[in-house]
């Protein structure tokens, strides 16, 4: 029997003294807030500690490769697209050198010339302080009806500028229409337009072609 009994011990799993130290200690403490003579109840707090060696084996977890390269892939997708935003939202500047050059060579300006600031203020009463950049080609003789005005205005004149070049305009078309219907009906279909801080002002017979001349000349 004695034996038999021996080996039933050796078959009891093995008894966790300090867990068992550590009860009889949280027993004590209870007991003792029981027996608390101010009646106070003592707050019991359970702290669980990990072990270090399983702390130290953990590994901060690893981004999937699949994930990274969606990431990758979205990225290159969000600067294609501000990139070609770009395109369409920035502020195209008129080349006016360009612009001058190409205008000389492509159409005839032998009844024209270049245009100065003074010719800006006897013509359009334009003041060198209402702009900051300008093309003119300005006619020979006050018989022809023929000229060219491309102006960048600074933006707070940029409504003035428009009403001198349209008071401009009124003023040779009242000039050529009684006696020079051909001037007349070249000042007839000028064209003046704004576009931002732009002002264009073609009186030529082709006035496509120096559309053509300055929609190329944006850089």
């Amino acid at each position: 029997m004695c034996h038999l009994k021996n080996e039933e011990d050796n078959k009891k799993p093995p008894v966790n003294y300090e867990h068992t130290a550590r009860l009889r200690i949280v027993k004590e403490e209870k007991e003792k807030g029981g027996n608390n003579p101010n009646g106070k109840k003592i707050k019991e707090k359970i702290v669980i500690k990990e072990n270090p060696e399983i702390i130290a084996d953990r590994k901060p977890m690893k981004m999937s490769s699949i994930y990274r390269k969606k990431y990758i892939v979205l990225a290159i997708i969000v600067c294609i697209v501000f990139v070609l935003a770009y395109q369409f939202v920035k502020v195209k500047e008129v080349d006016f050198p360009a612009l001058k050059t190409n205008i000389s060579k492509n159409i005839d300006i032998s009844e024209l010339y270049v245009g100065d600031e003074q010719d800006l203020r006897k013509l359009y009463g334009i003041n060198q302080n209402e702009i900051e950049n300008y093309v003119s080609f300005a006619p020979k003789s006050n018989m022809q009806a023929n000229e060219i005005l491309i102006v960048k205005c600074k933006p707070e004149y940029s409504d003035v500028v428009m009403k001198k070049i349209q008071g401009r305009i009124d003023s040779q078309s009242n000039s050529f229409k009684n006696y020079a219907p051909d001037q007349y009906k070249i000042i007839s279909s000028s064209e003046l337009k704004k576009k931002g801080d732009y002002i264009y002002f073609v009186s030529a017979k082709d006035v496509s072609i120096v559309d053509n001349i300055i929609k190329k000349s944006y850089k």
